[in-house]
């Protein structure tokens, strides 16, 4: 499949009745992490009115990759509707926390636009994660079907994340997070930019956050809504998280951001013990992970071509470090 076949998959979903869809995401340093900038931008314009993008001081051509995507000829929304903001990332480095940052202003940007146009819902996107173009319809039909019930805040999809190669994931890394958001001022991105919460939020869950605790009616699948005597348990839209796709030395440089921005502060060992708890020793745990069966987003087609499978494993139902992994952590798939 061509790139600009690619880029037109979802043409034939554009939003009518959502409200409108201002798209937004961030970031920096994109070709020094190999992330696939412009697969995850191009897999959700096709539901936008809008795009905002902050691009954060770089050492690489981020800013270039970014611009080559507003000035593509095939960008299907007006030239000047794809806002660029410049920012500079500050020097904090607990926890991840300088991500949010950087996506609050995203999306900060976001409901500016939101505002000004009259705008309801924003679709959060890392420059690191795809969506698949056969969960398009499920999304826009979720932004129809909740844009009058403004108690829903945010909709939840499901992830699979690549591990290493597109071949593998990791069943052990969290399975759900909202990607859609509703642009009135009630959200904000929290932690580590994984996902919205709401900052107000008073209940028994006291931090607020959507993706963790799933707030009841605050949150809502982005799925096809159920109908009358169908299976309540529709297809939900997936998210395709490609930034642990890396070759060993791609890999080794990962954490080294990893380090600064989460743990820069910390002795050598503590980061080791951290990054080991946090992100599971990939390399290690490669021969247990789960293969992937299903398709990939035609966005990645060409990515997908050009990566070698990491390593060639036996079954992981019979390596007895499998039924280890799952005795310490349970079965997740």
């Amino acid at each position: 499949m061509s790139e600009k076949e690619a880029k037109n998959l979802g043409n034939a979903f554009a939003v009518e009745g959502s409200g409108g869809v201002c798209g937004y995401s961030f970031g920096c340093n994109f070709s020094k992490l190999k992330y696939p900038v412009e697969a995850a931008v191009w897999s959700v314009l096709p539901l936008c009115d809008w795009f905002v993008f902050a691009v954060g001081k770089s050492e690489d051509d981020t800013m270039e990759r970014v611009l080559s995507i507003k000035n593509d000829p095939d960008l299907p929304i007006a030239k000047e509707r794809f806002v660029i903001v410049e920012t500079e990332w500050p020097a904090v480095q607990i926890d991840g926390t300088v991500l949010s940052i950087e996506a609050n202003k995203a999306l900060d940007a976001a409901e500016k636009v939101a505002q000004e146009n009259g705008l309801t819902w924003g679709f959060y996107i890392q420059a690191d994660e795809v969506i698949h173009e056969d969960d398009l319809k499920a999304v826009a039909d979720s932004m129809v079907h909740w844009k009058d019930v403004p108690k829903v805040k945010a909709l939840q999809f499901r992830y699979h994340h690549f591990v290493l190669d597109y071949k593998t994931v990791d069943p052990w890394m969290y399975h759900k997070a909202c990607r859609v958001m509703r642009l009135d001022g009630s959200t904000r991105i929290f932690g580590d930019a994984c996902g919205p919460g709401l900052p107000n939020y008073e209940g028994p869950k006291n931090d607020g956050y959507l993706d963790k605790n799933h707030l009841g009616s605050y949150v809502q699948w982005a799925a096809t809504p159920a109908k009358a005597g169908h299976n309540v348990f529709a297809k939900r839209a997936r998210v395709f998280h490609y930034g642990w796709v890396k070759s060993k030395e791609d890999l080794d440089e990962k954490f080294q951001m990893v380090e600064k921005l989460w743990w820069g502060t910390l002795d050598e060992a503590e980061k080791e013990r951290r990054k080991n708890n946090k992100f599971g020793r990939f390399i290690e745990r490669y021969p247990f992970l789960k293969k992937f069966k299903g398709s990939h987003p035609k966005m990645v087609d060409d990515l997908i071509a050009k990566h070698e499978e990491f390593a060639k494993v036996p079954n992981r139902w019979l390596n007895p470090r499998f039924y280890l992994e799952v005795l310490r952590h349970g079965f997740h798939g």
